[in-house]
């Protein structure tokens, strides 16, 4: 076997950003249904992309901790700019007067329901009925919790 040879969970690892594989994730899961002739297909889609998410987790340089133990989360999220964080997780963010739009990177869709208001750095998606503020986006993409959701936004 030629060691360039890369398994498919390596080639998507590498292809796509974690939002984007998380929403190849979404779409298998929606799509494995047990009546379809494709049935085996999305199961072995979801188990590959599942595996290029670990992949990618993997190779996430593990965030560097604060040396006295403390994080100032008040100054982080002073400093936070959510379109920033948004936008380095791969969310394509479009103006609507005041407001930004895209498609939720938590669910299919086709018609953009998230909503961020840039002002009061926050966001909102209607399809999902979730939203919050920098910290709570990062631990709902990356499923951490606050503390390690506060040293990612500190490091960004």
């Amino acid at each position: 076997m030629n060691n360039n040879t890369k398994t498919d969970p390596e080639v998507l690892a590498e292809r796509f950003t974690m939002v984007e594989l998380r929403h190849q994730l979404h779409s298998a899961d929606l799509n494995a249904r047990p009546d379809w002739d494709d049935f085996p297909y999305w199961n072995w889609y979801r188990d590959t992309v599942q595996a290029a998410i670990e992949i990618k987790k993997a190779q996430t340089p593990a965030p560097v901790p604060h040396p006295a133990g403390h994080i100032d989360v008040k100054s982080i999220k002073e400093r936070a700019n959510i379109v920033t964080v948004l936008e380095s997780y791969g969310v394509q963010l479009k103006r609507a007067g005041k407001l930004l739009k895209a498609c939720c990177p938590f669910h299919t869709e086709k018609t953009p329901s998230f909503i961020v208001y840039p002002d009061e750095n926050l966001w909102h998606c209607f399809g999902c009925n979730i939203g919050g503020d920098v910290f709570d986006f990062v631990k709902k993409i990356d499923n951490i919790g606050f503390l390690e959701a506060a040293e990612k936004v500190g490091a960004l």
